[in-house]
């Protein structure tokens, strides 16, 4: 019930600013996503032991998706460079003193610094990549021709996928997908998230696009197979830090990385089928 009234409360307002909002608006709202998904990720590895620049990667994160805006995309490298080498800087400057005064050995001493030093800097980063530049593909898409319609479009596929994922799995679930994984997830699930997303796609093309039915089917395929990894993926990341959500943010659905972990994977692989085949076929 808790899931049904969430859903009743954010998706109208998904809605408004996707429909009746500015590239800017909806840029803002992925900006939203993107910090509350980063803070939930740092969260979860700090929970697990690991070590990261939390706020640091979560200010680089915002930044990043501020490159793809056109008045500003000459710079997009800029930021991204950015946010490889401020984390160095970060290590750098705040020092090691603390884990390294932690042993008296000099040679265990560098082995805790090393440690410690690949681990600021590579989990930095890897948040950065996994949650703010894969988020950041929703916004160039809404940034294309027909824009909205194309963020509908896979928000519909995806959504599609993944309701029928819950109920068919629950329904007819008896093999397991990932058990090391995801426990939870069957094949019989995957193969109902496939058949959703490809009915999401047909109904996304007959209201939103003008997509010839081979696209449709194919950008179905592709929203699902990528979005069910993105899904398995946090999987992963949760099931090492030993927490079943990556927050509580959404009552009944969990955290915001719980949300959008398909489209972390679904909208890149989306963004470039449509870019470099789907627009090429019709001109």
């Amino acid at each position: 019930m808790t899931r049904i009234i969430s859903s009743i409360v954010t998706l109208p307002i998904l809605f408004i600013i996707i429909y009746f909002g500015t590239t800017f608006h909806f840029f803002l709202l992925s900006e939203i996503i993107i910090f509350i998904g980063l803070y939930e990720f740092y969260r979860m590895l700090e929970r697990g032991g690991l070590n990261c620049y939390k706020w640091g990667g979560i200010a680089l994160g915002v930044l990043l998706p501020v490159g793809i805006f056109k008045e500003v995309s000459a710079y997009t490298d800029f930021f991204i460079t950015s946010a490889v080498i401020i984390p160095f800087i970060f290590r750098i400057v705040s020092g090691n003193r603390f884990e390294v005064n932690q042993s008296p050995d000099p040679v265990q001493r560098q082995d805790i610094l090393s440690a410690c030093t690949f681990n600021h800097i590579s989990n930095t980063l890897f948040g950065i990549l996994y949650v703010s530049w894969l988020m950041s593909y929703i916004v160039l898409i809404r940034m294309l021709d027909h824009g909205r319609e194309l963020v509908f479009f896979i928000l519909l596929s995806t959504w599609m996928g993944d309701t029928a994922a819950y109920y068919g799995g629950k329904g007819f679930g008896k093999h397991k997908l990932a058990p090391l994984v995801s426990p939870q997830k069957t094949v019989e699930g995957a193969i109902a998230s496939l058949a959703g997303s490809i009915c999401g796609a047909f109904i996304g093309k007959a209201w939103l696009l003008d997509m010839g039915l081979l696209h449709a089917l194919i950008a179905g395929i592709v929203i699902s197979i990528f979005g069910q990894f993105g899904d398995l993926s946090e999987s992963l990341i949760k099931r090492n830090m030993h927490v079943k959500d990556s927050g509580g943010i959404i009552p009944g659905h969990g955290g915001m990385l719980d949300r959008v972990d398909s489209l972390l994977f679904s909208a890149p692989m989306f963004y470039y089928y449509y870019c470099k085949i789907v627009w090429f076929s019709q001109l």
